[in-house]
């Protein structure tokens, strides 16, 4: 073929494509009426990863040339958009405009939804949790500071769970990020989930070890750990925060804290959330 005759191939594609992507957005209208009715969350991270891991996976067997990468994009558009035909959701994130933040929720949540910045943690945190915004992006762990300390405090006295994670690197190559996702629902179990715990032991001798122990009686892998300093308000506890793989209701990670709460260690559950190997590249 010469050039006008693949131009005019890709034109009747780029027609198909159109008539399908609104085929596709009136059946995503007929699911925003349904969930609408039903009282369900217009968003659902357990359902756009396992649509993005399918759709990755067919690309694959159909030795398709896109990288995963790209699809993971296109798609993303393509949920942003529907999401914004559903309902306009309305998504807080760490400020400025232009932030690391603000980044990561575009890559999350794509252009089709709206923004607004918050000027501390605590902005987002009370933003979602009046109805101001749906969701909060937050960073959670960072490259320069670690653990985000301000972002994990604020579940202390919250109703808000972690309902996604991601993972992100500025650049390629550049050391990895971690974001939550806040939201007001848990995140259902996709098979393939991790769990972020906040656990207050007695602070004596061995109280990681004891925690620790609970978790291993019940085959339940901890990822990450991080303790936290406590004021002396607290009688003399040790605070924990643990990421957890499996989702809050498995029968071995509710058996692993149940065995905890009998030993005199307090636990809240902070969200499960779809386990992510995929790691977003932003800026």
């Amino acid at each position: 073929m010469n050039l006008e005759e693949v131009r005019v191939k890709i034109d009747v594609i780029d027609r198909e494509l159109l008539r399908l992507l609104n085929e596709r957005a009136d059946l995503v209208n007929i699911v925003g009426q349904i969930k609408h009715a039903a009282g369900l969350e217009i968003y659902a991270p357990e359902r756009e990863e396992k649509l993005l891991r399918k759709l990755v996976a067919l690309n694959l067997e159909q030795n398709g040339k896109l990288p995963e990468k790209s699809i993971r994009a296109i798609y993303r558009e393509i949920m942003s958009a529907a999401l914004a035909l559903e309902r306009q959701l309305k998504i807080a994130y760490l400020g400025p405009a232009g932030s690391w933040a603000h980044q990561v929720a575009v890559s999350k949540f794509g252009h089709g939804v709206a923004y607004t910045a918050r000027v501390n943690t605590h902005g987002v945190f009370s933003c979602v949790a009046s109805l101001e915004a749906d969701y909060g992006v937050l960073p959670i762990e960072q490259p320069a500071e670690g653990v985000v300390h301000h972002t994990l405090d604020q579940f202390v006295d919250s109703p808000l769970q972690i309902c996604a994670q991601i993972v992100i690197a500025a650049g390629e190559g550049s050391a990895h990020s971690r974001y939550i996702v806040l939201g007001r629902r848990a995140s259902p179990a996709t098979g393939d989930d991790n769990t972020m715990l906040m656990l207050e032991a007695p602070d004596q001798v061995g109280a990681l070890l004891h925690v620790l122990q609970s978790f291993v009686n019940q085959g339940v892998n901890v990822r990450h750990i991080q303790n936290r300093d406590m004021v002396q308000a607290t009688g003399g506890a040790a605070r924990f925060f643990l990421e957890v793989s499996g989702h809050h209701e498995d029968t071995s990670l509710i058996a692993a804290l149940e065995e905890l709460r009998g030993q005199g260690t307090t636990v809240k559950v902070l969200g499960s959330y779809p386990a992510s190997a995929w790691v977003e590249t932003v800026g």
